[in-house]
């Protein structure tokens, strides 16, 4: 059920963001960026699923299968191909950064200079009476907004979704600000932060676009089912972002990057104890392939405990 409704999701954002470029009158930077970043790591976890699914058979290629009478359905070349989407057009880290970038740039481009180290006093005290005059309109209008019940009522038992994105989104604009207070500068650092920000905002956007595509499909008859797959993305989507939302400044990210740099210190080298030598294993393959032997170097024994 989960892949079918993720399958849905893929499909109607895609659509959707294909729609808006083709209309000419929308900048889809974000959309195409999110389309790009979720459609890629969404449909990794699909054929995930489906090699698990298939179990053993699932490692094996078109040949062995067809070979074998079997159904020779190539999971195995379907998990290798959907596996560099999240590395090539952008990997799955870039393109979270540069989300979450074009997300705060209106705001960039009001208060920049306050947490722009190089800026000159006078450009920030510029900054600052521009800031205070506009996010003291913004910021109490984030609060408002009728989100409850009949709003949406054309949309059905769907209405309620478009509720929840309408006030998820008010608080995800609170929130943003939040963080741009509270980091100011170094904000740009926090890249689990901002991740988990952009995260939120694409399952909004993808919530948004399955229940139009549904409300379409809905119209026609020989598509049925549609409101179904709708509702239940929507409420997984809604689970993540109920639990990200806590998790934004209550996490363990400072624990997590200090036991980093204690390993880029190398202050964990003894977790290597009993691991095969990687160096010796090289020298031993390329010593069997140039005594002319096809076979794959047996392992050496593993690195001696000091």
């Amino acid at each position: 059920g989960e892949m079918t409704a993720n399958a849905f999701a893929m499909d109607s954002l895609v659509d959707l963001t294909a729609r808006m470029s083709d209309s000419g009158n929308f900048d889809i930077r974000l959309e195409a960026a999110i389309a790009k970043l979720w459609a890629s790591e969404t449909g990794w976890d699909i054929v995930n699923d489906a090699l698990q699914i298939r179990g053993g058979r699932g490692y094996e290629t078109h040949g062995s299968l067809l070979a074998r009478g079997d159904v020779p359905y190539p999971v195995e070349r379907h998990l290798r191909d959907a596996r560099i989407n999240m590395i090539f057009e952008g990997s799955s880290e870039i393109m979270r950064l540069f989300i979450a970038r074009e997300a705060v740039d209106s705001h960039l481009a009001i208060a920049g200079d306050l947490v722009n180290p190089k800026a000159s006093l006078g450009a920030k005290l510029r900054a600052l009476v521009r800031a205070g005059f506009h996010y003291a309109w913004w910021y109490p209008t984030r609060f408002l907004g009728w989100s409850v019940w009949p709003r949406y009522m054309k949309f059905g038992g769907l209405g309620s979704h478009l509720r929840f994105v309408e006030r998820a989104s008010r608080r995800l604009a609170r929130a943003t600000f939040h963080a741009m207070v509270r980091f100011g500068p170094k904000l740009e650092k926090r890249q689990a932060v901002l991740g988990r920000i952009v995260d939120i905002g694409s399952d909004l956007l993808v919530m948004t676009a399955v229940i139009i595509r549904a409300r379409e499909l809905g119209e026609t008859t020989e598509k049925k089912g549609a409101d179904a797959l709708a509702d239940l993305f929507c409420r997984m989507a809604r689970r993540r972002i109920t639990a990200r939302f806590p998790a934004l400044f209550n996490n363990d990210d400072s624990t997590t990057y200090g036991v980093a740099r204690r390993f880029l210190d190398d202050d964990f080298l003894w977790l290597e104890e009993g691991i095969v030598s990687a160096e010796a294993y090289r020298h031993q393959a390329e010593a069997a392939i140039l005594a002319g032997s096809t076979l794959e170097a047996e392992p050496l024994e593993p690195v001696p405990t000091t």
